[in-house]
């Protein structure tokens, strides 16, 4: 409880402790475990680089594609290599809040993530947020 109160309202003192409480959570509850919600969003909100590792590890094994979400917004400030890794993966995912995500993040470098850029902006069944994404990714180019 002190560790979700911490993730949702602490400053940059408390990332350790958030960082600790998700690292526990998987490790005793496993990627599912209904505590990691508020903990995933606070080592994002607080941008603990150290939590990377954990962040990966839910996001691929989680069978919660609203947790994948969560854990894929986290890592866009936690984990520098996300624009050139997940990032890319996520440009596929399921849910519409992870392929926004990846939309803003996905390196352009990458030849999958230009041409599948182009694919969502031509979708016409595509969500307003991600088309704003991609268009903007796409402006940019």
């Amino acid at each position: 409880l002190a560790a979700t109160l911490l993730a949702h309202r602490g400053g940059s003192a408390d990332a350790g402790a958030v960082h600790d409480a998700l690292r526990r959570a998987v490790q005793l509850g496993g990627p599912d475990s209904d505590v990691l919600p508020p903990l995933v969003d606070g080592v994002g909100r607080l941008g603990v680089r150290a939590a990377a590792p954990a962040l990966r590890h839910v996001y691929r094994e989680t069978a919660s594609s609203a947790l994948r979400g969560r854990a894929a917004l986290a890592l866009e400030t936690a984990d520098p290599s996300f624009p050139t890794g997940l990032a890319v993966e996520c440009l596929w995912d399921c849910e519409e809040d992870t392929r926004e995500v990846a939309a803003r993040a996905a390196t352009s470098g990458d030849a999958r993530v230009a041409d599948r850029l182009r694919r969502l902006a031509a979708d016409p069944a595509e969500r307003d947020g991600v088309q704003t994404a991609v268009r903007g990714r796409l402006a940019g180019a």
